[in-house]
């Protein structure tokens, strides 16, 4: 995994120094955008003090993090439990979206959608067993129909043209 990782925060580095102003534009001018070091100093101090406090805390075998963690006791909790996130999308997820919104969901999809498509392919199971007689492969019969519908087709033509 270090070699991924490796490649993907060069990138990201790298990525910092390429200047998409001059390349990505509505209008097809130059976007000019500065860059302030004082926004870009804070989120770096912060990245390194929890850094160097984590390597004084873990890098050797020591009580420190159980005597903080037992001083925090309320924020360790919470913080070790990631602010129980995990607890508000199960019961909003269980108690709120399943019910309310998944389960009239599948009733329709079961009741509807499902009752729909099996209605219609019933009726044409039905309309085709009415109508599979015509298919008798005997081209006399297929003459016959075809004339038929000549006739029919003239006999509305004369009736629409009159």
């Amino acid at each position: 995994m270090k070699i991924p990782l490796l490649i993907l925060s060069a990138g990201a580095i790298g990525a910092g120094f390429i200047p998409f102003g001059n390349y990505v534009s509505a209008d097809g001018h130059h976007l000019h955008i500065p860059f302030e070091i004082t926004a870009a100093i804070l989120p770096v101090v912060v990245a390194l003090t929890g850094i160097g406090i984590a390597y004084f805390l873990y890098f050797k075998k020591s009580e420190k993090p159980d005597h903080i963690a037992a001083s925090l006791s309320g924020l360790y909790t919470t913080a070790y439990r990631k602010f129980y996130i995990d607890e508000v999308y199960l019961f909003v997820t269980k108690k709120i979206i399943f019910p309310l919104i998944g389960q009239p969901a599948a009733w329709i999809d079961r009741t509807i959608v499902d009752g729909t498509m099996n209605g219609l392919a019933t009726a044409v199971v039905w309309k085709s067993n009415l109508i599979k007689g015509i298919q008798s492969g005997k081209i006399q019969d297929y003459a016959l129909y075809f004339y038929a519908g000549i006739f029919g087709l003239a006999v509305l033509a004369i009736y629409l043209s009159i």
